[in-house]
């Protein structure tokens, strides 16, 4: 131990962050990886100038063993590499190597005099390296290309076809929320990190009023392979308070590989069309690649014309078709056997259409909002608001990239330049959007925004000795806008920030002995933030990580690691300024300078490799300083006693707090993934600052994050004929369902003491949503006088936002025929006992009574009209949607059903592929 490098020793002086406020700027990730080993006689005694030499059709390497018999291959290509040793008088030995992304490979070779047996040698890559230091999953082949229906516990394949969401569904610590949002160790959507290529890819910009305007999803076109890492950082990407995705672009290959595939399908009616070339000279001087994607879907959910108010579901999204096109492209040139130049490109657009009118006959005009003068504003572009609907909302989004970079690799270190740009557009707009999630019912929207990012850096990766050290810097600009139009609320949103952000790093692992290695992180970060309207301040952070493995003979590893991470303000929070958030005196809200998120870890893994590939995990997270939009009087408004309205600015406030247990396993066939978390937070997100919750937050109460399942669960068998020509593989996928609702109790003020209360849930305290009724819903609940007389006999739990979905379990079928050597069929079926065409139930605005209630209770319609502001008492019960208080508008079933919250179902689908190797 008395190696133990001094960096490692400064960095537990360094203890905690200096948490002034953190960059934004990423360190590059590794796209290569590496092969280390040794050479020795049968009698263990080490081998100088032994030539090892590894080649594979994307790229070739040699080097020879030093005086202690080490050598390392620094570089390669992500591939499967023949390794081979040989010297003098020795008889030679290859192995077969299969190098990931990232990742280090060993290899002891021991070679024996000529003419005696040979020793064998096992070497092996797989989705993770058996006893590093980081927490990083691989994801490699079909799978990283996602085209066929994911196997996912969510049933959102239809959303994640194709797309990084897709590729990383089934990774352990990946969950998908209703949005198929990645969510990472129970942490928000906002906290994962992608990027293609090392090339950080901004997100769209999430902003309130109008849904999760997330643009297109990036897509897996040109890609080889995908790296999740969620723990022990060294060197890879953005600070992140979950996880950092990095998608490997494919590279040129001799022999050339090109393939077509064309697919259809029912229940989606997809048709999509992918082209892959992969092509080199024969020396593997020039490589060059290029693959395309374009395609189509229709979501055939509901009767394919209309939404029921509560398919619409929380924050609008009621997707009906997807379409997108996409295009990769790279080059890499070798100027000499250590240096290599190359240039990268990607680019596409996807269009989503969603639905939402709830019925026949509504018209813009309804939706339409009055200014300050009482004047009509109508949904821009709408010249008639008399016209019926009869057209979607919708979100177009499109995404560009470009990376020159130079890497040089020496016999010790590797060395790389990268420079690039990335960019991201969205335009989302309609007349019907956000219908139960904005507190005002139904809006109409016009928003465009769009985000730039510039960068360069130099980072260097080598091995000395016992040493694996890391290092890098990085400078980035990022630009970015937003306008946001709300005519039915007289509302305009701007956001014009700019960021600039620098990155520096180091990182050692040290092998203190065979089995025992170390990991030491440091990372120096800052921004200098300029909003648009506000001033500019400069966020500076240190963030220490650490790791350490042991491994248990050739097959087994411990592993723990420490995360302390800072994430400065997004751009959306950096600046905003709305114009309905106004002080007292009709002056805007002041402006907010933010403190950073901040985040700590631990995990504790064990792992096995070999025929078994098995790995567990525990971790607990703890988030502070979570930034959210907030009235900027929020805290003062609730020391006050007040419900403070729903629209405001970036503010910091509350915590998250998350644990779970995640276990991934495959032997032959079988593949089992499952993901156990436990999330909790007193940020007010998008529930707590309505009459809900804000009470909750002020007495710090910790309710559920988003709408992520507890428990979700896949497992998968690949059956093989004989020649391996029919591949079939049956899955199961299961999860507990989406936390949603109110629960059995609310927070409230109490009007005497104007203190939070905890008081049962009930159509007097939130008469739009209740899932208990009362005998007089007009008054407090009484045991005595005014008793509970009915609900829903749903799953709830005692707080707030514990109503949770009906658990899902799925059954999928996977099919692969080799028709030709060239041509391969694919037949997919998606929940096979699934509904062709499924309605997704999450609330019911309009329920006013007990099951059974038919309407005609003079007690409920008095409630309704008053909650509702109708001119006549609200009659009809069940939850009947109207539009009048009087008069259904939709065809409409009751049903115990119909009021149970449903994760978003994957409709019964069936996709043929064709694919064909040219």
């Amino acid at each position: 131990m008395k190696r133990l490098p001094l960096m490692l020793a400064l960095f537990a002086l360094i203890g905690v962050a200096l948490e002034a406020s953190p960059g934004v700027a990423p360190a590059a990730e590794a796209t290569t990886g590496i092969i280390t080993g040794t050479a020795t006689t049968d009698s263990g005694l080490p081998l100088p100038n032994v030539t090892v030499s590894a080649a594979s059709p994307s790229g070739r390497a040699s080097t020879t063993t030093d005086a202690r018999g080490r050598f390392s291959l620094l570089g390669l290509t992500p591939d499967t590499y023949v390794l081979s040793a040989q010297a003098a008088g020795y008889v030679p030995l290859t192995e077969r190597v299969n190098v990931g992304p990232g990742q280090s490979e060993r290899v002891a070779f021991q070679l024996v005099k000529a003419l005696r047996t040979v020793a064998t040698v096992h070497a092996s890559g797989a989705a993770f390296a058996l006893g590093d230091t980081s927490d990083s999953y691989v994801v490699s082949g079909a799978a990283a290309s996602a085209l066929s229906p994911t196997t996912s516990s969510a049933g959102l394949a239809n959303y994640t076809e194709g797309t990084v969401q897709g590729a990383i569904a089934n990774v352990p610590g990946v969950d998908l929320d209703e949005f198929a949002n990645a969510i990472l160790r129970g942490g928000k959507a906002g906290d994962a990190v992608f990027d293609y290529d090392s090339i950080p890819i901004p997100q769209g910009l999430i902003a309130e009023p109008g849904g999760n305007v997330d643009g297109a999803q990036l897509p897996t076109t040109g890609v080889a392979s995908t790296t999740t890492t969620l723990a022990g950082y060294t060197n890879e990407g953005d600070n992140s308070l979950a996880g950092v995705i990095n998608q490997i672009a494919a590279v040129g290959t001799y022999p050339s590989r090109t393939s077509l595939e064309l697919a259809d399908g029912a229940g989606t009616r997809l048709q999509q069309v992918d082209y892959e070339f992969l092509g080199a000279s024969p020396d593997l001087r020039w490589r060059y690649a290029f693959a395309a994607r374009a395609g189509s879907q229709y979501l055939s959910y509901g009767n394919g014309q209309t939404f029921y108010p509560s398919e619409a579901g929380t924050y609008g999204i009621a997707l009906q078709n997807r379409s997108q096109f996409s295009l990769e492209s790279n080059i890499h040139f070798r100027v000499d056997p250590n240096d290599d130049i190359a240039v990268l490109a990607i680019g596409g657009q996807a269009k989503y259409d969603q639905y939402g009118s709830p019925y026949g006959g509504e018209t813009v005009g309804a939706l339409d909002g009055t200014d300050a003068n009482g004047n009509v504003v109508p949904y821009p572009g709408a010249a008639n608001q008399a016209a019926p609907v009869a057209y979607a909302s919708g979100v177009t989004g499109s995404y560009d990239a470009l990376k020159a970079e130079w890497v040089h690799t020496g016999a010790k270190l590797l060395s790389r330049v990268q420079l690039y740009s990335s960019e991201f557009g969205s335009s989302a707009g309609g007349p019907f959007w956000d219908e139960n999630g904005w507190p005002d019912g139904a809006i109409s929207l016009s928003e465009s925004s769009a985000q730039r990012q510039t960068g360069v850096n130099y980072d260097g990766d080598g091995i000395f000795g016992r040493h694996r050290v890391r290092f890098g810097a990085e400078y980035r600009v990022n630009t970015s806008l937003l306008d946001q139009i709300v005519p039915t609320a007289d509302e305009f949103i701007t956001s014009r920030p700019t960021i600039q952000s620098y990155l520096s790093y180091v990182s050692d692992s040290y092998s203190a002995s065979n089995r025992l290695d170390l990991t030491g992180t440091a990372r120096v970060l800052g921004s200098h933030i300029k909003p648009s309207d506000g001033f500019a301040y400069d966020v500076g952070a240190i963030d220490p990580h650490f790791g350490a493995s042991y491994r248990l003979g050739s097959s087994f590893a411990l592993r723990a690691t420490f995360d302390h991470t800072t994430v400065a303000p997004a751009p959306l929070e950096a600046d905003r300024t709305d114009s309905t958030n106004l002080q007292a005196n009709g002056a805007p809200a002041p402006f907010v300078t933010l403190a950073p998120e901040k985040g700590n870890e631990f995990t504790y893994s064990f792992e096995t490799s070999g025929r078994t590939q098995f790995r567990a995990t525990y971790y607990q997270e703890f988030e502070h300083d979570l930034i959210d939009v907030l009235p900027y009087n929020f805290r003062s408004a609730l020391a006050s006693g007040l419900n403070p309205n729903g629209v405001g600015v970036p503010t910091n406030v509350g915590d998250l707090r998350a644990n779970g247990f995640e276990v991934s396993a495959k032997n032959g066939g079988f593949t089992f993934d499952a993901n156990l978390v436990r999330a909790y937070s007193l940020s007010a997100s998008q529930f707590a600052y309505n009459d809900l919750n804000a009470p909750a937050v002020a007495a710090g109460h910790l309710f559920p994050v988003s709408y992520e399942p507890d428990l979700t669960a896949v497992l998968s068998y690949e059956f093989q004929t004989d020649h391996r020509r029919l591949r079939i593989t049956p899955s199961l996928s299961y999860e507990t369902g989406y936390p949603y609702g109110n629960g059995k109790e609310i927070w409230i003020f109490n009007p005497v003491t104007d203190k939070p209360q905890l008081v049962p849930n009930d159509n007097y305290q939130n008469p739009g949503y209740n899932y208990y009724f009362l005998a007089n819903p007009a008054l407090p609940y009484n045991a005595q006088t005014n008793p509970y007389i009915g609900n829903l006999g749903t799953s709830e739990g005692a707080d707030p936002n514990t109503l949770r979905s009906m658990p899902q379990l799925l059954v999928n079928l996977h099919l692969e025929g080799d028709i030709s050597p060239r041509a391969t069929l694919i037949v997919d079926v998606a929940n096979i006992f699934g509904e062709w065409s499924p309605t997704a139930y999450q609330g019911n605005p309009y329920l006013i009574g007990p099951p059974g209630y038919a309407g005609g209770n003079p007690l409920y319609a008095a409630a309704y009209e008053a909650a509702g502001g109708y001119s006549v008492p609200y009659t009809l019960g069940n939850g009947v949607p109207t539009n009048d208080g009087q008069t259904q508008v939709v065809p409409w079933t009751y049903g115990r059903a119909g009021y149970v919250p449903q994760s978003y179902p994957l409709g019964r689908t069936i996709e043929l592929r064709l694919r064909y190797k040219m």
